[in-house]
């Protein structure tokens, strides 16, 4: 499956990318995004991108995202083991 995104030639430009970088950016900025709405799971994101589950913890750390959940109740979760 693919995706098409439409943007003028002068945003590669202004962003100092090439088109392959351009695309890869957009590849990472969309898995993070299902991430962070709990859609996938690391390891999920992880294989799709091609990249170790370690480096995709990395690439949350470089978008600012928290690899942690903070509206997970930590009791709760310790309870059920």
């Amino acid at each position: 499956m693919s995706i098409q995104i439409t943007y003028p030639d002068e945003l590669l430009t202004l962003a100092g990318l090439t088109r392959d970088q351009f695309e890869h950016l957009a590849h990472e900025a969309v898995l993070i995004r299902f991430y962070t709405l709990g859609a996938i799971s690391t390891g999920k994101a992880a294989e799709i991108l091609g990249v170790s589950r370690r480096e995709f913890l990395d690439l949350l750390g470089r978008y600012g995202v928290s690899e942690f959940d903070d509206d997970i109740d930590l009791e709760t979760e310790l309870e059920r083991g």
